[in-house]
């Protein structure tokens, strides 16, 4: 169902909504699943995994949670999963205790994660095919954890302060040399998600859905009656937002201000949405 953002008094008699395409991935209760928007039909795709991304070329990445966990790449079945990096538990390095939130980048060479939002509050990026550590983004030690990883399509990548210390939308260059805060000095800010076309940036901020230029420039907030979104992502076209709030999908038309609530999935918490054709 649809509701307006503005100019519609009544949001309690929402409209079907059409012409939404594609599939969003998601994951509940430790399942990959995939709703197709044009009718909503949820189908589960495979189980003892969660926090997907969609390759270019359509593979999945994802967590696996047991035997040990791990970051994967695999098909829409899971049944041919290859293993990117494995934890070694509390002995071995630091990068490889917690996987969390992982992104590959468009060219797909690159997968950044979050080594956990609490107990290990950094950013790493590893090689798409072995694992190999490459690039760690933040520093809990000295105060200045980084989050939340989301990749431009020029190879910068994108992260969240933690809001207690550090607060901020900050952007790494593409040859991973400089590092820059680029929101307008915002509190309470988080989950940054750079849109395909690599002109904006949608994020949180105090539960509200905002969006500003890829530069930081023209942040503005996205006035809906819903509260609490969480989890960002684009549309392919970059003309949509998906967001979840308390485990229900919404999408949010840009160009038309318009709110459309996705009745037939439910996204845990703490995970991340991706959104293919």
């Amino acid at each position: 169902m649809v509701v307006m953002l503005t100019g519609c008094p009544d949001t309690d008699n929402p409209v079907n909504q059409s012409g939404l395409k594609g599939y969003i991935y998601y994951s509940n209760g430790g399942s990959v699943y995939r709703i197709r928007l044009n009718d909503e039909k949820d189908e589960e795709l495979f189980s003892n995994a969660d926090m997907p991304d969609v390759a270019a070329d359509g593979r999945i990445v994802a967590v696996e949670a047991y035997p040990n966990t791990r970051i994967i790449v695999t098909d829409l079945t899971g049944a041919n999963r290859v293993s990117i990096i494995e934890s070694e538990g509390y002995k071995g390095p630091v990068h490889k205790k917690y996987f969390d939130k992982p992104r590959i980048s468009y060219n797909q060479q690159y997968i950044a994660y979050e080594g956990d939002a609490v107990l290990n509050p950094i950013t790493y990026i590893i090689d798409a095919n072995d694992g190999e550590l490459l690039l760690t983004i933040g520093d809990y030690d000295d105060s200045f954890p980084c989050v939340a990883p989301s990749w431009a399509p020029d190879g910068s990548i994108y992260v969240a302060g933690w809001t207690s210390m550090n607060n901020g939308i900050y952007r790494v260059s593409a040859d991973f040399t400089t590092m820059e805060r680029i929101d307008p000095d915002l509190n309470n800010v988080y989950s940054p998600s750079v849109s395909p076309d690599g002109t904006k940036v949608a994020f949180i901020c105090n539960g509200k859905l905002w969006t500003m230029n890829s530069d930081g420039s023209n942040a503005t907030q996205i006035n809906t009656t819903i509260n609490n979104f969480a989890m960002p992502t684009w549309s392919p076209d970059s003309k949509n937002v998906a967001v979840t709030s308390y485990g229900t999908i919404y999408i949010i038309d840009l160009v038309a201000l318009t709110v459309t609530e996705i009745d037939n999935a439910y996204a845990s918490s703490g995970n991340q949405l991706c959104w293919r054709y």
